[in-house]
């Protein structure tokens, strides 16, 4: 279920950034593109955060 919010999140703030980017740079808003591009990103970010987490882990010796 976490991955899911965080799914949704990395959607929500790309296409934040995406729109506020594009006004900045006074080019056209490509919904489309934002879209693909935040949700790799953030795909990306999150399966490299989970590998870091478990190598970073300690383990318990039986």
């Amino acid at each position: 279920m976490k991955y899911i919010v965080v799914f949704v999140w990395t959607f929500i703030l790309g296409e934040v950034l995406g729109y506020i980017g594009s006004a900045l740079e006074s080019a056209t808003y490509d919904a489309t593109m934002t879209s693909l591009f935040s949700v790799v990103i953030g795909m990306i970010g999150t399966i490299a955060y989970v590998a870091i987490s478990k190598s970073a882990a300690p383990h318990a010796d039986k």
